[in-house]
This record gives C-alpha cells, sequence and structure tokens, in this order.
C-alpha cells in the first residue's frame, strides 16, 4: 500500500454465511498486507459471548488486530446504525496511522452501514430504552412478533419470528416515536465517506451445512454449556436481548431442563443452518459481490491467493 492511501482506496469486505471459513482467510490475508480487522458481526460485538460467536481466539487476535469485538455487555441493544459510526471512526484512525483496513462479516445491516449507508436511525432516549426493554422481557417472542405484525407489517414480514433483538429494535423505534421502522428506512440514508469492494466466500451447500454441524459440537465440546451458566450467573437470561440468538437460547432452555443435550444441539444446527440460508439470501439480493469459491480442505492461504488473483489492481 502506497503512503496515504489508506482513506482513498475501496474499503475490501470479506463477506459469507456463518461457518464457511471468514475468521481465517480474513486473518491470512490481514496477515500478508499488515492490515487490521473491522469485525462485521452483530454477535461477537457482545462481551463474555466467545465460543457461541465464534469470536476470534487470543492467539488470532495477536496474528491480526480486530476492532469492534466486546463492545457492549449483552443486555445492551446495540444498533447497526451505531455500528456503522463506531466502524467508520475505527477506520479513519487506521487511516491516520496509514494501515490498511480490512472488514470482516456476515451481517447483512452491517455491511450495508458501510457498503451503502443506513436510514437516519433515531436517537431513543435511554431511561426510555430500559423501560421498553423491561416490558417487553415479560412477553415471548413470538408474542412480540405479532404485536409487531399489528402496527409494522413490512418490518414483521422482513424480520424472522425468532430474532427477537430485532423484533424488540423495531418495536422500540414505533413505540418511541410513533412511527414504524419501515418509515425510518424510506427515510433519505446516510452518505457514505468511502467506497466498498465486496468479497464473498461461497462453499457447496451440503458442504458448508456439514462445517455448520460440525462447528456447533465443537462449541459444546468447547464449553458452551459452561459460557451461558456463566452468562446466565451474571444475569443474562432469556430476557437479555443477545441470549435470544442462535446457540444461546437454545442452552439456556438445555440447562432450564426443556430440551435435553442433543436436543438442544439439533436446535442450534438447524437454527445455524438457517441463518446461513437468509445470509446468502441477503447477498444475493445485495449483488455487487465478487464470489470466491473454496473448496472442501483448502487452506486459507489458498483461498487468499484465489482472492489476490482476483483483484489484479491491489485490493490494499
Amino acid at each position: 500500500m502506497e503512503s496515504g492511501t489508506a482513506d482513498t482506496r475501496p474499503l475490501p469486505v470479506l463477506v459469507g454465511p456463518t461457518g464457511v471459513g471468514k475468521t481465517a482467510v480474513g486473518i491470512e490475508l490481514a496477515r500478508r498486507f499488515g492490515a487490521e480487522i473491522i469485525s462485521a458481526d452483530s454477535r461477537q460485538i457482545y462481551r463474555y459471548m466467545d465460543i457461541g460467536t465464534a469470536k476470534p481466539t487470543a492467539e488470532e487476535r495477536a496474528a491480526a488486530p480486530h476492532h469492534l469485538i466486546d463492545v457492549v455487555d449483552p443486555d445492551v441493544r446495540f444498533s447497526a446504525g451505531e455500528y456503522g459510526r463506531l466502524a467508520r471512526e475505527a477506520i479513519r484512525k487506521l487511516a491516520v496511522r496509514d494501515v490498511p483496513a480490512l472488514a470482516v462479516g456476515g451481517a447483512g445491516l452491517y455491511i450495508k452501514a458501510l457498503a451503502g449507508g443506513l436510514f437516519d436511525a433515531p436517537e431513543i432516549p435511554p431511561a426510555l430504552r430500559r423501560r421498553l426493554a423491561n416490558e417487553y422481557r415479560s412477553a415471548t417472542t413470538a408474542a412480540l412478533h405479532g404485536r409487531l405484525s399489528a402496527v409494522d407489517p413490512a418490518s414483521a414480514e422482513r424480520i424472522h419470528v425468532n430474532d427477537r433483538q430485532r423484533i424488540e429494535r423495531a418495536l422500540e423505534v414505533h413505540d418511541a416515536t410513533g412511527a414504524t421502522l419501515t418509515s425510518w428506512f424510506e427515510r433519505p440514508v446516510q452518505a457514505r465517506s468511502r467506497g466498498t469492494r465486496l468479497i464473498g466466500l461461497r462453499r457447496d451447500r451440503a458442504a458448508l451445512y456439514a462445517r455448520i454441524d460440525a462447528r456447533v459440537e465443537q462449541m459444546i465440546e468447547s464449553g458452551l454449556e459452561a459460557e451461558v451458566r456463566g452468562l446466565s450467573d451474571r444475569g443474562y437470561g432469556p430476557g437479555t436481548h443477545a441470549m435470544s440468538t442462535f446457540g444461546y437460547a437454545e442452552m439456556l432452555r438445555c440447562i432450564g431442563g426443556e430440551l435435553e443435550l442433543g436436543e438442544a444441539v439439533s436446535a442450534i444446527q438447524q437454527r445455524s443452518r438457517q441463518y446461513a440460508k437468509r445470509q446468502l439470501t441477503w447477498f444475493r439480493q445485495t449483488g455487487g459481490i465478487e464470489w470466491i469459491s473454496v473448496d472442501e480442505g483448502e487452506n486459507p492461504a489458498v483461498t487468499c491467493e484465489k482472492i489476490i488473483r482476483s483483484f489484479p489492481d491491489k485490493l490494499f
């Protein structure tokens, strides 16, 4: 990278569904080019949630510094708009140091915040947010989604019935402002300050699902149950935003005696595959992604070479 170009070159964004191998390839790319990674993962921003979110290990972070990991506690509702502001600030600071940035992740709205801007989300006073959060905590996810269907049908159709965090965010916007989240979406978006270059990793669907299933089993072996128990001991239970996501919700039910361990594992695997499918749908609809096919057993260094060859005009 030529000096002074860190803030003018398009920002490379490595995307793809969960389990495809973004972390290892991203670290290899960052290591080769002296870049630092901007995480675009909507669950890795939460503290104490390491195993179930497949957060980069200490060794991996030592190989390539990561930003926007462990940002907030699990009971904090963290919006894509807030992510965009923090990500742009992190990228700006890297540019000042003349260090290349590489964004890595699969959260659609986070990527949109980097690639095309987001709607101008309303600022909601913390006291009101806490009051609404307490109100929502007493309701089931299904009941909240039903209420969202009544006040904002478009958002209810867009948001999965089990995605409690996004359901609560949509209701929060409506209840705090009197306007639907859909109407906020339709307002002018923030102007982006820098172009992006989307690079997607893809695998054969059956191979991807097999990797996802194996990764869930590895999470169990690595102590996911103990991690969830620790979170529960900290006061982060079923009503906590981040704990409604796949892996954590099922393990809470297992700890509570509602599911056997095998049933919990199967449920996590199924929800993880469903999430990957939704991500792939989002990527197809987004367009503008340069896709790199990854063969089974392929070393991240080989995938890295494929990416470099696909961009002869330089990534960084």
